[in-house]
Order: C-alpha cells, then structure tokens, then sequence
C-alpha cells in the first residue's frame, strides 16, 4: 500500500461528516422500519435513538479506534492553545505584561548570544564554518606563543597531511596612496591559497591565488575590500586592472573581495590583501628580529604567520596535533633554528593567541552570566503573576477537576497559556536585540576611533532559534510551579472563599520568588558596580606616562624614499622644529605608542654575564625613542639619565631598561647602571639609565621587561612625533603638520591626533562590560521592583477585610503603612542577605573584567545594597498607602 492511499483512507475514514451521516441514515431507517409496523413517527424515532445508544459517546469511540493518538493529541493541543489565546485576550493587563518582561530577558539574552555568536561560533564573516578552523602556533618554555616563520610555514603547509591546507596571513598598517594624499589603511599579507581555502570569492575579478606566491617581488598585485573599494573609488567598476601606490610601490588591482568579507583577523575591518612575497618589497617587517624586512621571507627567526585550515575528513584534532610535533621535530633536525618555540600547538580559531576572540570571551562570558540572570528575575516575575492569576481562578479549575478533568490536564493547560505569551515575548525579544545591537556596535566603534573596526554580529536564524529556545524553556520554568500549585484546588476552601493552608503556601511561594528575585537583582548589581568601578580605576590608573596634552604624529620617510642618513636628518630637523614652538614645553620621537591598538614587536635580548636558564625565554618588547621621551610622556626615571642629544650614531651604544627588566637580572635599579644588553646579535649596549614600569600593551597588564633604545642607535623610518604644551592639543597637532610640511611638502602624514584619544582600545572591554552590565543591572531591579509591588499589592488586596476592621477599630493610617511596609522591606532584607552571600562567593568569577578593584569591594557592595533596599522599600510604599486610604465600610461591605 502508497503512502498516498494510506493517507486517502485515513482522511476517508477521519471525515465525521461522512461518519454522522451514516448513523442518521441508519437511525432513519430504523425510525422507518418502525413507523412502516404502525408506530407514530414521534414514538419511533425516540425508540430509534434508546436502540442505537448516545451518539457522542459512539462518535467519540469511533474518533478513539480510527484516529492515531498523535492526531488526538495535536487537536487537543490546538484546542488548547485557541482557549488559552480567548482567555488571554479577555485579561491584556496580565497577558501585557508577561510579554513584556518576557521579551525584556529574551531581548537581553538574544543580544549577549549575537555577540557570543559573532566572536566564538562564526567569527569571520562571509566565511561558511569558520569556526572549524584550526590554528598552529608556537610556544616558549615560558608559555609565550609566537608566531611561525614563513619558511617553517612552507614545510608545515608541504607536509601537514591532517589538514586540507594551511595559509598564513597577518594584519598591519600600510600607506595608501603617495605624498601629500596618502593614508593609512589596514592591510592583511596573506598566503596565495587564502581565499582558496577559505573560499571566498571575489565580487569583481578574481582573489589571490596560489600563483600569486611563486617568488618575492614578481606578483605586484593586490585585492581591495568592498568596503574600500566604495568608499574611495566609487564601487568603480573598471577597477581592474588600475594602479595603486602601496608603501610606495605601484600594485595593480585584480580584484575586489566577496562584500560579506572583512578578512580573518576578528575585530580588524581590513582594506587591502596583498600576497605575503611582496611584503620585502613593501617594506612590511611584521615580526621579525631582523632591523630590514628584507629576511621576512628566508630566516626562520622572522615570526610570521599563525597558520590556519581545516582538518581533513576523518582527521581529529589529536592526530593533528600529534603530526605537527613531529613534522616540527623533524624540521628542527634538519634546520635547528637559532630562536624558536619549542613546541607547535594545534588549536580552535577561538583560541588565537592574541586574537579577540580569546581576549573578549572572558568579558563575554560574563555577560552571558548576567544575562541569565536578568532572564532568572523575568521568570520568577512572571511565576508571582501566575500565582496571583491562579487564584482568580480557582473557581475554574475547580469546575473543571468537578466535571472530571485530570489535574495532568489542567496542568497541561495552564502551560499551553504560558508557552502561547512566550511566543510573541521571543519575537519581541528578538526585535529588541535587532534594535540593540547596532547601538552596541556603534559605541564599540566610537569606543575604538579612529581605528576602524568590524564586529560580525547580525540577529540570524541561529539567534531566532535560540530566542525560541530560551522562550520555551523560560515558558516551562516560571510555568510549571505556579501550574502545580494552581491544579491543587480544594473544592471546599473554594466555596468558602476562605483563607486555606494551601493559600497560605501559595503566599509563601510567592514571597520566596520575590526574595529570589531580589537576591539575584542585588548580585547584578554588584557585578555592575564592580565593573563600573573597574572602568573609574583603570580611567584615573597612572598607566606609568602622562597622555595628556600630548600629541601623536606619525610620519614614514621610506614613503619618499629615504635612506637612513637622510631619514636621521629629517627626524633630528623635526625634532629641533617641533622644540623651537613657543607652545611646546617638550619634544620628542618614539617607534611606538603604548596602549596602542596594535602590538609592538619583541625581540631576543642577551645579558652580558647572565646564564639562561634551559629553555628561558628572553624575548622582550622595545621601543626606539628620541631625546626627552620620559620627560615628554612624563616616565619617572628611577636611576641613571634618559637619552640625550648626544647618544647618536657616533656614540657608543647604550639603552634604558626599565625597574622590571633591573630587578629581574640584576636586583633593582641601583644595581642596573653600567651593565650591558645586546638585541638580536647586534653590538653591545651599556644600560644608562631605569625607567619607571609603564603599561605597554594592556591596562591590566601585569608589568613585565622592557627594553628603549635611542633611535638615532636604532633608526627606523617609521617615527612618531611627540610634542607637550600647556596650549591647546590641536594647536600642537597643526603646529607639528605644519613642520612636516615644511620639511618635506610631499611626505604623507599617516595619522595625527592626541595621545589619550589613541589609547581608547585599551578600554574597550573595560567599556562594553560596564555599559552592559549596568543595563542590565537596571533591567534586574526594576523587575525584582516589579515583583516586590505586585507581592505587596496581593497582601494588601487580600487583607482588604483586616484592614477595614483595623480601621474601624481605630488604627491609624501610619500604621497601617508601616505594616505593609515592615512587610516588604523584610522580604527584601531576606533577598538582599541571600544576594549578598551569593555575591561573595561568585564575584571572584569576574577577575578577568576587573581592574583595581578588589572582587569582594566594600563599596561596591555597599552601593549596590542601598540600591536594592531603597528600590524595595519604594515598591512597598505605593501598595501600603493605597491601603491606608481603604475605606472601612466599603471592605467590611465587601467581604
């Protein structure tokens, strides 16, 4: 037999209209059959109808034998819920305002998993699986993770057989454009297999491919991003084929990126893809110890890549890993390398050693916490509605359970209600989170000017599904209870409409969700005012330098062509410009800013007289500075001089450590003057000077070696002006442009702008976190306020009796509020202790968010606890006075 005629005979045999006729038939036969024997007509149809039996029931019997008990049950359920939509819409107030609160924690819960989603499970956009990427890095003896070689990545890539394929890419700054109109841009130097792997598909000519990486220097060529391609060039269509000047060198356009794509690089919005053996040519020296980028391709101490793909079908994980150590064992046997990580480590893309994923996680996991909690508060709101509205309606279920429903059914039924408002609670929910989000993004944007980022989150079906979820589960919980407790109806209590036992435990479940609901408000807001506290601290935290009133002008000369002795002439005629303004108290140049966006670079230093440990790790970070840099950014130095004009070229070689690099190797500061470090086998250096510690990458960084070299002994082309003043920062700003353009009309500026605005990064999460956290702090106590004046008001309309006969018998108005009030404020009190407890022991969960602030902070807890109580007693009062004014006569007339 077809399934189709199986299913033609069953909707055969479902049709009751064919059923109904058959037994009126037969009934008019038997009536006939009667009649045609002499009876009258009336006599023989009821004759006919006591023969046959009831109807109904035969229908309902046939309906049992010929439907399945799937069918059965879904028309049930579609009665169910076409009854629960009648009785909602005769009672808006209640229904209005679950869906409200409803959608208030699906909304905040909707728009914490976008975020989560966009970081964790889909973090590149425009890239389908994403997540399933694996990542090889390196690792120190210490821990710390480098990068690989581009040469170590070739025989990775050669070799790896758990892989499909790797590539390699890596995200830095490049110069658009030549002289005068040329800006900086994100750049991404990727491997010719990039887009082939992670297939991405060019939206006008083609993507890199993998004969793009044949050898260094020949494929001058580059893909732009869609958004560039908009924005600067008018979505061209004839942009293939152009010219642009890159670094100063002519890339011929071949295509433009799919526009779903932003690069791999999470967080980074990047511009242009350009393939890795073009970055000698361009002068890119991501990485590398080298003082020229011209071994970024060939020696194996120029970290480079993290390479990336995916695992093949069938490989795993462990067998990845175990291939990659030995593919790197045997690497280090054929070509030992001088300086490299001990050991490759085979990880998901969420775990990119420092890619945004692993660094934001732990703040959006935070949130996610918090998120449930807001969503906890909503379903114990929505519970204590529940109960009140069981009451009202006990009178119908007792009717119901009278004429023979089960309580299964009555249970069932009342969930059926909850699960049709959470319906419209998820999509509003949903609809809030679309609307959140782009707020979010925005500040985060703001947050990071002027450095341009892209945050991939979007409300999809994955997040629907999710809000659904968490709609149906939040139905089932605020739900289950109340309809337990509604079902128990005692028929005799009912029709005495008297206070009963079962009453008296419904209040008391009421209460306690009221005293959870607290509880969990108060532990919301401690985390937000830990959080809010740790943005305060790591505002006003002495970060070891002064960015005020100091200015940041970036320049690089290789754009023109400079060699190195034309470049120190430049940078000294700057530096001697920039001093002679009469609104400038110190001038100085500096490779690197700290706090910046992007990580400065490290490189091995050797200490004169010191034995390494097996294994150590003595790769540190540095900085080239100029003549006044601590006094300018205003470092304390601890012992010894800074640099000055003298510690030039012709000079012996010296550099300034600071008191983390002297205590460590020498005992503290006193001890560190005269001994002698050398970087990356170059000459040796005689340290002169200590100072201060500094956050360099992080602002809770804990503090670690630091290296500063006088640049004029170090030259690099790319410098950072420096100038402080007491006149206004855009005076400086302007005063600065203007001797670069004195000095050189057509060197490109690539950035200028004060030194606190480029240090916003560094509080980006610190931000985000307090931002939200305080929302959604607001968001739990005005529930929990919610939940507290709806528990008052039920006492108070159940007391409507006492208070009638306390009034009458002379009790005063004061104390009829102080009652109600004593009432409200002790359940919140019972909260707020709970909390407070609870709070003690989970705070310390919040470590990686807070700065300068202690976990278990006084005044935080303090803050948050006034708030709690005061919003309780607030809640208390309005339902307490409005009983004061209950007329007695009107209450006792009532009852």
């Amino acid at each position: 037999m077809s399934v189709l005629s199986w299913i033609r005979r069953r909707r055969v045999r479902l049709d009751e209209d064919d059923f109904q006729d058959e037994i009126r038939s037969h009934l008019a036969m038997a009536e006939d059959e009667r009649v045609a024997d002499g009876v009258d007509r009336q006599t023989a149809h009821y004759a006919a109808l006591r023969e046959f039996g009831n109807v109904t029931l035969t229908t309902e019997a046939a309906r049992r034998v010929w439907t399945p008990r799937w069918l059965d049950a879904l028309r049930d359920l579609m009665r169910d819920v076409r009854y629960a939509i009648r009785t909602l819409a005769k009672n808006p107030a209640f229904s209005l305002t679950v869906v409200g609160v409803l959608t208030l924690g699906i909304g905040v819960n909707a728009a914490v998993f976008t975020l989560l989603k966009g970081i964790a499970l889909s973090p590149m956009a425009g890239v389908d699986g994403s997540a399933r990427l694996r990542v090889i890095f390196g690792e120190t003896s210490t821990g710390r993770q480098v990068r690989v070689s581009y040469p170590d990545y070739q025989y990775l890539r050669d070799h790896h057989r758990a892989f499909s394929g790797l590539f390699g890419s890596i995200v830095g700054n490049a110069t658009l454009g030549r002289g005068r109109s040329a800006r900086q841009v994100w750049a991404e130097i990727v491997t010719g297999n990039y887009f082939q792997i992670l297939g991405v598909r060019a939206e006008v000519g083609r993507t890199l491919l993998p004969s793009d990486e044949m050898a260094p220097g020949r494929q001058p060529v580059v893909v732009l991003s869609d958004g560039l391609w908009r924005r600067d060039f008018g979505a061209d269509p004839a942009i293939v084929g152009k010219t642009l000047e890159i670094n100063n060198e002519p890339l011929t356009v071949v295509g433009v990126a799919d526009p779903t794509f932003h690069g791999t690089t999470v967080v980074y919005d990047v511009d242009l893809y350009i393939p890795v053996t073009m970055a000698p040519q361009l002068g890119f020296n991501f990485g590398s110890r080298e003082t020229t980028p011209a071994g970024i391709l060939s020696d194996r101490r120029a970290a480079l890549f993290y390479p990336q793909g995916y695992l093949r079908p069938g490989a795993t994980a462990p067998n990845a890993a175990a291939e990659t150590n030995a593919l790197w064992e045997t690497l280090a046997r054929e070509r030992p390398p001088a300086d490299a990580a001990e050991r490759l480590k085979v990880a998901p893309f969420w775990q990119t050693p420092s890619g945004a994923p692993i660094i934001m996680l732990p703040t959006l996991s935070v949130l996610v916490a918090m998120g449930l909690l807001v969503l906890m508060i909503a379903c114990a709101n929505i519970a204590g509605l529940v109960l009140v509205r069981g009451v009202s309606r006990r009178g119908e279920i007792a009717l119901r359970l009278a004429l023979g429903a089960t309580r299964t059914r009555i249970i069932r039924l009342l969930i059926v209600e909850n699960l049709v408002l959470a319906v419209p609670g998820a999509l509003l929910g949903v609809l809030l989170a679309r609307r959140g989000i782009p707020v979010i993004v925005t500040y985060a944007e703001r947050l990071a000017a002027p450095d341009r980022v892209f945050f991939n989150v979007a409300v999809d079906g994955l997040v629907m599904a999710f809000a659904v979820l968490v709609a149906c589960a939040s139905a089932l919980v605020f739900g289950f209870v109340p309809a337990l407790q509604s079902s128990r109806v005692d028929l005799v209590s009912v029709i005495n409409e008297d206070a009963s036992p079962r009453g008296a435990s419904r209040g008391r479940l009421r209460a306690g969700l009221v005293v959870a609901q607290v509880a969990v408000s108060l532990l919301l807001l401690v985390g937000a005012e830990l959080v809010t506290r740790s943005l305060e601290a790591a505002r006003r935290a002495n970060p070891g330098f002064d960015a005020s009133q100091v200015t940041t002008v970036a320049v690089d000369v290789k754009h023109n062509r400079y060699d190195g002795r034309r470049g120190r002439v430049f940078y000294r005629d700057l530096l001697d410009a920039a001093r002679a303004d009469p609104g400038v108290e110190s001038a100085t140049l500096a490779a690197f800013t700290p706090l910046a966006f992007l990580d400065a670079p490290a490189r091995r230093i050797s200490i004169e007289g010191y034995d390494p440990r097996r294994g150590e790790d003595l790769t540190f970070m540095f900085n080239a500075v100029g003549p006044d840099y601590f006094r300018t950014l205003r470092i304390a130095v601890k012992a010894g001089r800074a640099f000055e004009d003298r510690d030039d070229e012709a000079a012996a070689p010296v550099a300034v450590v600071n008191e983390t690099f002297a205590q460590r190797f020498w005992g503290g500061a006193a001890n560190a003057i005269g001994k002698r470090v050398r970087m990356a086998g170059g000459d040796w250096r005689t340290v002169i000077g200590v100072a201060a510690d500094v956050k360099y990458m992080r602002i809770n960084e804990s503090p670690r070696p630091y290296v500063y070299l006088p640049f004029l002994q170090a030259y690099r082309s790319n410098m950072i002006l420096h100038t402080r003043g007491p006149a206004p920062v855009d005076v400086l700003v302007n005063q600065a442009r203007a001797h670069v353009a004195k000095l050189d009309p057509d060197l490109p500026i690539l950035y200028a702008r004060p030194l606190a605005g480029g240090i916003n990064g560094a509080l980006i999460l610190f931000n985000l976190a307090a931002k939200m956290l305080f929302l959604f702090g607001v968001a739990g106590m005005a529930l929990a306020a919610m939940g507290t004046y709806g528990l008052v008001s039920y006492v108070v309309k159940q007391s409507t009796h006492e208070i009638g006969i306390r009034t009458a018998l002379g009790a005063s108005d004061g104390s009829i509020v102080r009652g109600f009030l004593r009432r409200g404020l002790g359940l919140g009190a019972i909260g707020a202790a709970l909390g407070v407890v609870v709070a003690l022991a989970l705070t310390r969960l919040l470590g990686a968010v807070l700065f300068g602030v202690s976990a278990t902070d006084a005044t935080a807890f303090a803050r948050a606890l006034a708030i709690v109580l005061g919003t309780v007693a607030a809640a208390s009062l309005v339902p307490a006075w409005r009983a004061a004014r209950t007329n007695p006569l009107s209450a006792l007339r009532h009852q």
